[in-house]
C-alpha cells in the first residue's frame, strides 16, 4: 500500500510539474511573443518616423528644384516626371539613428529604397516617359494644379523578417493667376488709408502685413507670409507719433499666415543675380531681354508674350518708334520681325508730324497692326510731374483708335493676342519718359493688355463704355448701359491715373498746360477705371523716412481729388520696386489730394483674365499614406 501511495505521489508531482511547465512555457512564449510584437512595433514606429523624414526631405528638394529650374515647370510645357537631383537621405539627416544608410542590401542597418518624386496624372497615375503632366481636373481659367508623388520605403533588419514601411505623399504645384486677388504684394504690404476704405476681395502679401488704422475694413480673406503688425512699418516717418488701431474684418475671418505664392514658381534668391542682365529681379517681367544672355523668364516676360512690340530709340536728330510682331523670336541680332517704323525729327517733335515706312510687313495682320498703331501713336507732348519733379516726354497711345480698327475689320487682326508691349529705351530714372493711354473708354472685344517698361498714365474713364459711365459707383457693374466690360490690364514701372477733367492741351513748349498749374488748378472730377494694374512702388524707408504710400496710393495721382471719387474695378499686383518713377510718395506739397475711394475687386477676372499670362505658384503637401 505504501509503495502504491508513493507511486501515486510521484505521478501527481510529475503531473503538477508538467502542468506548471506547460503554464510557464506558455507564459514564456506569450512574453516572448509580446516582446517580439513590441519590438517590431517599435521598429515599425521608427521606420514610420524615418520615412516621414525622407518624404519631408524630398518635398524640400522637389520644391527647390521647381523654383530654381524653369525646366521643371509644367505650365511652360516642360516634362517634369524625373527629379534625379533629389539626393538620397544620409546619416547626417538622421543623427539619432545609428547605422543609417540610403542603399539597399545591408543586413545591419536601416535602409531606404523606392526613393524619389514622380509626376502624376490627375488620376494620380505616373506619367510615362517624357510626357508633359496634364493639369488637374476641374481647373478654371486662372488656376492649374499639377500632381507629384514622393515615395520612400524604409527597411530595418529583424531576427525573423525585416520590418518594411512604404510611405507616399502627394505634392501639388498650384498655379494661380494673380488677378484672383484684389491686392497681391510680393513685398511688405502697408494699408493706412486715413479715410474709410473697404477691400472686398482677397488680400495676400508674401512678406509682412502692416495695418494701423481703424478706417480700414477687410471684406474677405487676408493672408500674409511672415507677420501681421497692427502698426507702421519700420522706416515710416510719415506716421511718426500716430497711435495704431486695428482694422475690421468679417467675423471668424481675421488675417492669417498663409503659404507664400511664388511669382513664376521661381525662387528669386536662386534665380536672380547681378551677373545675368536677364535675371536681376521680378522687374524683368516688363523689361526687354538681352538676347546675348540666358533668360530664366523668357516665356513669362511680356516682351516675349506681346503680339506687338513698340520700341523707341533715338539719335542726335530724331526719335524712332519701331514696331515688331512676334512672328520671329528675339535673337542675338534681332528683337523680332520689324513691321514698321515711325520717325519723329527734333523739328516736328511737338507738332506730331512723323514719317512712316513699312519695313517687312506683308501679311494682312502685319499691315493691319502697322497701320493701326501708326495712327494711334504720337510723341507730341510732355507732362510736368510734380511727384517726379521733372518734365517727362510722353508717348501717347490712343486706345480708341485701336478699338475702332479691330471692331471695323476683326478678320484683319486674326492671330493678334491683344497684348501690346512698349519700351522707350531713352528713359532713365533721372530722365524719365512715359506712356499715356487716352480715349480708353471702349476696349476691343476680347480685352487688351498694355505692358510697358516705363511709367504709364491712364487719362479718363477706362473700359467703361462712355465718358463718364452712367452708373459710375455701381458695385456690380462699372460700365454704361450697352457696353460689356473687357478683360484688361496695365502693367508698368508705375501707373498714374488722371481724371476725366484732365486736359492734354499743350503750351508753346509742348508741355501739357494743366500739368504746370498749381494743385488748385488741377481739379479732378469723378472717374472710373476697370483694369488690373501691376506696377512698382517706392518701398518704405528706402529714401530716408519715406512711406511707400501703401496700397491705398498704389495707383498714383497728380490732381486735387478732394471732391471727386475714383471708382476702381480691378486687381492690384506689386512684384517689384519702381526702377524709373523712383521719387517717394509725397504726404504734403503740390502733388495731389486723395480721392474718395470706391474700389472693388473685378470678379470677372476669375473667368476672363486679361490677355497675357502670369502665374503665382504655391507648393503644397497633399495626402500622406502607406502601402
Amino acid at each position: 500500500m505504501r509503495r502504491n501511495q508513493s507511486g501515486a505521489t510521484v505521478v501527481v508531482v510529475i503531473s503538477v510539474i508538467a502542468t506548471l511547465a506547460i503554464f510557464i512555457g506558455g507564459a514564456l512564449d506569450y512574453t516572448f511573443t509580446v516582446g517580439r510584437n513590441v519590438e517590431r512595433s517599435n521598429k515599425n514606429a521608427q521606420c514610420t518616423a524615418i520615412a516621414n523624414g525622407c518624404i519631408q526631405k524630398e518635398f524640400m528638394y522637389w520644391r527647390e528644384i521647381c523654383r530654381t529650374q524653369p525646366s521643371h515647370n509644367p505650365a511652360l510645357g516642360v516634362a517634369t516626371n524625373t527629379f534625379s537631383s533629389v539626393p538620397l537621405p544620409t546619416q547626417a539627416d538622421f543623427p539619432n539613428v545609428t547605422g543609417f544608410t540610403a542603399t539597399t542590401g545591408s543586413s545591419a542597418s536601416y535602409t531606404v529604397s523606392n526613393y524619389g518624386v514622380t509626376s502624376l496624372t490627375p488620376q494620380l497615375q505616373p506619367v510615362a516617359g517624357t510626357t508633359i503632366p496634364p493639369a488637374g481636373i476641374g481647373q478654371t481659367a486662372t488656376t492649374e494644379t499639377f500632381f507629384y508623388r514622393a515615395s520612400a520605403t524604409v527597411t530595418l533588419p529583424d531576427r525573423s523578417a525585416p520590418v518594411n514601411f512604404n510611405a507616399y505623399q502627394i505634392f501639388e504645384q498650384q498655379y494661380q493667376n494673380p488677378w484672383d486677388w484684389a491686392i497681391f504684394f510680393n513685398d511688405p504690404l502697408e494699408i493706412q488709408p486715413g479715410a474709410n476704405f473697404t477691400i472686398d476681395g482677397w488680400v495676400q502679401t508674401n512678406s509682412s502685413l502692416y495695418t494701423a488704422m481703424s478706417d480700414l475694413t477687410f471684406g474677405n480673406k487676408v493672408t500674409y507670409g511672415t507677420n501681421w503688425y497692427i502698426g507702421y512699418m519700420p522706416g515710416d516717418g510719415d506716421h511718426s507719433g500716430d497711435t495704431p488701431a486695428a482694422p475690421s474684418w468679417p467675423a471668424n475671418l481675421p488675417p492669417v499666415q498663409g503659404t507664400p505664392g511664388q511669382p513664376f514658381g521661381l525662387n528669386p534668391t536662386d534665380v536672380f543675380n547681378t551677373t545675368n542682365p536677364n535675371a536681376t529681379g521680378y522687374q524683368e517681367l516688363i523689361q526687354p531681354p538681352n538676347p546675348a544672355s540666358s533668360d530664366p523668364l523668357a516665356t513669362q516676360r511680356y516682351f516675349n508674350q506681346a503680339g506687338l512690340k513698340i520700341i523707341l530709340s533715338s539719335n542726335s536728330s530724331s526719335i524712332t518708334a519701331t514696331l515688331y510682331d512676334n512672328s520671329t523670336a528675339a535673337t542675338t541680332t534681332s528683337l523680332g520681325t520689324s513691321i514698321g517704323t515711325l520717325t519723329y525729327t527734333a523739328a516736328t517733335r511737338y507738332t506730331g508730324a512723323k514719317t512712316t515706312a513699312v519695313v517687312t510687313g506683308s501679311s494682312t495682320l502685319q499691315k493691319s497692326l502697322a497701320n493701326t498703331f501708326e495712327s494711334a501713336l504720337s510723341l507730341n507732348q510732355s507732362i510736368q510731374d510734380d511727384r517726379e519733379t521733372e518734365t517727362i516726354p510722353i508717348t501717347e497711345l490712343n486706345i480708341g483708335t485701336i478699338s475702332s480698327a479691330i471692331s471695323a475689320n476683326p478678320g484683319n487682326f486674326n492671330g493678334f493676342n491683344q497684348v501690346v508691349y512698349i519700351d522707350d529705351t531713352i528713359s532713365t530714372a533721372s530722365a524719365e519718359r512715359a506712356v499715356e493711354l487716352t480715349n480708353g473708354t471702349v476696349l476691343p472685344s476680347g480685352g487688351l493688355t498694355i505692358a510697358c517698361a516705363n511709367p504709364v498714365y491712364i487719362q479718363g474713364d477706362y473700359n467703361t463704355g462712355t465718358n463718364p459711365p452712367s452708373d459710375s459707383g455701381n458695385t456690380t457693374e462699372p460700365t454704361a448701359s450697352g457696353y460689356t466690360r473687357q478683360p484688361s490690364s496695365v502693367i508698368a514701372d508705375a501707373v498714374d491715373i488722371l481724371s476725366n477733367s484732365w486736359s492734354n492741351s499743350l503750351n508753346s513748349s509742348g508741355v501739357i498746360a494743366e500739368s504746370t498749374n498749381s494743385l488748385s488748378g488741377r481739379v479732378a472730377t469723378s472717374t472710373t477705371v476697370n483694369a488690373a494694374i501691376m506696377a512698382g512702388n517706392v518701398p518704405t524707408g528706402t529714401q530716408g523716412s519715406n512711406y511707400s504710400g501703401g496700397a491705398e496710393n498704389f495707383p498714383r495721382f497728380l490732381e486735387d481729388w478732394s471732391n471727386a471719387t475714383l471708382t476702381y474695378y480691378g486687381s492690384m499686383v506689386e512684384l517689384f520696386a519702381s526702377q524709373q518713377a523712383t521719387h517717394p510718395w509725397p504726404n504734403t506739397g503740390n502733388v495731389y489730394n486723395p480721392p474718395t475711394r470706391a474700389w472693388y475687386y473685378d470678379t470677372n477676372f476669375q473667368i476672363h483674365p486679361p490677355p497675357g499670362s502670369i502665374m503665382i505658384v504655391s507648393y503644397l503637401k497633399g495626402q500622406w499614406y502607406q502601402l
